[in-house]
């Protein structure tokens, strides 16, 4: 009888475990295909945030659309690392985990972000921002920095996948030491300064 209890017991629980891997392995894939956008904008030179202004003061008119721009950059730059991501991720079977072609990509998609973040914070720096901006927009800065963290080794961490195979490369998660710069706390804030000012875009919400 109690032989026959644990027996019963014990399929339970391998069907049980069982429903929650295959739960898992369905979550997994939603994710990448979420996460895997296929019209995806190849970022140039003349895409990024651009500014030779400096000393002035900047209208809340200009300033928005400053804000707009330095986050559809943004939204573009998400969409190429989870795109990168997902192709590395369905690489199976090969010693070599990232191409040429993906390489020159998440080097030139790490350069430009580079230049985008710091373009922006230069613009919002030596210029005089409309009152109230400051706070908010040094919030947008330090939570995409932190989000750009990810790739801004780009080229050194290629060259360390290119001598051990067996790492992975992930250009999509962020560092527990961002943690209290890109969370959800961080992207109401900054939501809510984005609807105040009118400001459309889905960079925060990717």
């Amino acid at each position: 009888m109690k032989k026959s209890i644990f027996l019963s017991l014990v399929l339970m629980l391998t069907a049980i475990l069982a429903a929650c891997s295959n739960e898992d392995s369905n979550d997994d894939q939603q994710h990448s295909d979420r996460h895997a956008p296929t019209d995806v904008k190849k970022l140039t030179e003349n895409d990024i945030f651009s500014s030779n202004k400096t000393d002035e003061a900047i209208s809340e008119e200009e300033m928005n659309k400053a804000i707009k721009k330095y986050l559809d950059v943004n939204s573009d730059i998400i969409d190429n690392k989870y795109l990168i991501q997902y192709k590395l991720d369905k690489q199976t079977g090969t010693d070599t985990k990232i191409t040429d072609a993906q390489a020159k990509r998440l080097s030139d998609l790490s350069h430009n972000a580079i230049k985008n973040d710091v373009r922006f914070e230069k613009f919002v720096k030596e210029n005089h921002l409309p009152k109230g901006y400051k706070t908010h927009v040094d919030r947008i800065i330090t939570y995409f920095t932190a989000l750009n963290s990810t790739i801004k080794d780009a080229d050194k961490q290629i060259e360390e996948v290119n001598y051990q195979p067996q790492n992975k490369l992930n250009v999509v998660d962020v560092s527990t030491e961002y943690a209290g710069d890109v969370n959800g706390k961080q992207q109401e804030k900054i939501k809510k300064f984005l609807k105040e000012k009118g400001i459309k875009s889905d960079a925060v919400d990717k």
